[in-house]
């Protein structure tokens, strides 16, 4: 690479790194009940991901790029897409671990959105490459097939990228469901009108490609759409959905949770039962946290270390101390919580 390249390469692995330092600098006396690996785990493990996976994107796609002489334009998104990524989903990371609440829910789709605008501004001049761009059999097989693709993916993905701007000033479950069906759109679109192009290609009589030059390739490209597809659809769904249920048992309370352990409380092990407003939660140790949930083990100066099942969007939670331990709790809402609350205290003290 040139010298400039290489420049480039090494900010955007500092902008990667810059967030680990402002984690350590920031969450390492926040997380008391960690060991100093679990720390380090904490605050470098993202990080680290990132800059492994940013530079073997820099060293395929520049091996290639000896080869079909890429857009330096189009170059510029191997730069700076992940070092982007990487700084924006730490920070949403370390601001979940400090309790920060910054509204995340509508940061993403915006960020997404201008992703979106970018890339799609780009596409139509990535030249043919195995590495970079919507790299489906039809398009790697048939030079055609990627230019009319990547030409038409580009309108596409600014369209979809102004639709996820627009996403951000709908409603709570008007937002999820936008957002879906926006990335579906971006993701399936372009992938249909390739195939669709290659099979006229093919009754014309215009086809001049080779698709699938081994199995090998055909498990390779399989494997691949199904990622994407686990990706594109996986990825919101974990984001924005997922619930937590209370059922009042005879003898104890049932915690069913989205993508976290279940968990009981025996009401004859209930010390006290106190409902609570506008208290922080902390720093998690341990668990799982989303635009949605926040559960897991946390620690704050109130409570100290105690257990949390919990929606970001309420304010209100119930504060149980069970076996000289402290569990958090709250449902949708604050309505929802107080209801929780007093049918709870009920079955403890009833």
């Amino acid at each position: 690479m040139e010298l400039l390249n290489k420049r480039k390469a090494l900010a955007g692995s500092a902008l990667i790194l810059l967030p680990a330092l402002a984690g350590i600098w920031l969450l390492w006396a926040r997380l008391p009940g960690a060991s100093a690996p679990e720390k380090l785990a904490f605050c470098l493990g993202i990080p680290a991901g990132m800059l492994a996976a940013h530079w073997l994107c820099l060293l395929l796609t520049f091996r290639t790029n000896r080869q079909n002489g890429q857009s330096k334009k189009a170059l510029e998104l191997v730069y700076w897409l992940l070092p982007c990524i990487s700084f924006f989903y730490c920070a949403g990371t370390w601001s979940v671990a400090l309790d920060v609440k910054l509204g995340w829910e509508r940061l993403l789709p915006a960020s997404l959105g201008l992703m979106f605008l970018v890339i799609g501004n780009y596409m139509p001049k990535m030249k043919q490459n195995p590495t970079l761009g919507i790299r489906l059999p039809w398009t790697l097989a048939n030079e055609e097939n990627w230019n009319r693709t990547h030409r038409m993916g580009g309108k596409v993905w600014v369209a979809g990228g102004l639709a996820l701007l627009l996403c951000c000033l709908l409603p709570g479950a008007a937002m999820v469901a936008g957002m879906l069906v926006s990335i579906f759109v971006l993701a399936v679109v372009p992938c249909v009108y390739s195939y669709r192009l290659y099979r006229k290609q093919v009754r014309d009589g215009s086809w001049n490609g080779s698709l699938f030059r081994s199995k090998a390739d055909r498990i390779v490209t399989a494997v691949a759409l199904a990622i994407l597809a686990v990706a594109v659809v996986g990825t919101p769904i974990l984001l924005f959905t997922g619930d937590i249920h209370y059922t009042m048992g005879e003898n104890a309370l049932q915690i069913e949770a989205s993508y976290w352990p279940d968990a009981e409380i025996d009401y004859a092990e209930v010390e006290s039962i106190e409902y609570a407003e506008g208290i922080p939660a902390g720093s998690r140790t341990n668990g799982f946290g989303s635009p949605r949930l926040s559960m897991g083990s946390f620690r704050n100066d109130v409570f100290g270390s105690y257990t949390r099942y919990a929606y970001t969007g309420c304010d209100s939670c119930i504060v149980l101390q069970v076996k000289g331990k402290t569990v958090v709790l709250s449902a949708l809402d604050e309505e929802a919580t107080k209801a929780l609350y007093e049918e709870l205290s009920g079955r403890i003290f009833g």
